[in-house]
């Protein structure tokens, strides 16, 4: 029992530092490679064009490039963007409304 909660525990550490270094000090440019608007006509009636967006991965911010999304019924796409705080600058991803 004193082994899984000493698991537990460091378990619970490693998250709390994990979820901590997701802040940058400054937010990421944005590269040539990524696309801003949308490549072309939409693929299908009602398509919606989402992103480009930052995912972090490795320690580090790298981004998404954009895709075609089917948003459902009287739904819409709130794009992602960057939220400063004391720590820096963390990014929030877009979600369906």
């Amino acid at each position: 029992m004193k082994k899984i909660l000493i698991i537990v525990i460091t378990l619970l550490g490693f998250s709390i530092l994990k979820a901590d270094a997701q802040y940058v000090k400054t937010r990421p440019g944005v590269s040539v490679s990524v696309s801003v608007g949308a490549p072309g006509p939409a693929p299908y009636r009602g398509a919606v064009w989402i992103g480009p967006e930052w995912a972090w991965r490795s320690g580090r911010y790298v981004e998404v490039p954009g895709y075609w999304g089917n948003p459902g019924r009287h739904r819409g796409w709130a794009y992602g963007h960057w939220k400063h705080a004391r720590k820096g600058y963390k990014w929030v991803p877009g979600y369906w409304k």
